[in-house]
């Protein structure tokens, strides 16, 4: 089998970053990004993953440390933000809600019947 390091892949950007997160800490690194794009949006996953794939393929890591590391990685970004919203409260929430552009805060009331009107199967 024939190595190409994750170097000579993209070395500038989001993606040189992912790259090299993945290169100097392997898995983790892989699941550090993943739970910083949940918290920093213009971080796209679409980049990290393949990234992360495209290591697991060359060998850098195993698929199972690239699954579980992506996998904890998510879910703790998700957790750290239920825990900001549950900090905040939801009135602070709708104040921010309505201060973000391309944002309505009447999609936000819509999300909360969506998900009232199908309770545990949401």
């Amino acid at each position: 089998m024939q190595y190409f390091p994750l170097a000579s892949e993209p070395a500038s950007g989001i993606a040189g970053w992912a790259t090299s997160l993945v290169e100097t800490m392997g898995g983790p690194g892989a699941g550090l990004a993943i739970a910083l794009e949940n918290l920093f949006p213009p971080l796209p996953s679409e980049i990290i993953l393949p990234l992360t794939g495209f290591a697991a393929g060359q060998g850098v890591i195993s698929l199972f440390s690239a699954l579980f590391w992506t996998t904890l990685g998510s879910v703790v970004g998700a957790v750290a933000l239920y825990q900001i919203g549950a900090l905040f409260g939801r009135d602070r929430m709708y104040a921010l809600w309505d201060r973000l552009p391309l944002v309505k805060v009447s999609d936000l009331k819509k999300t909360e019947q969506w998900f009232v009107k199908h309770g545990m199967k949401a």
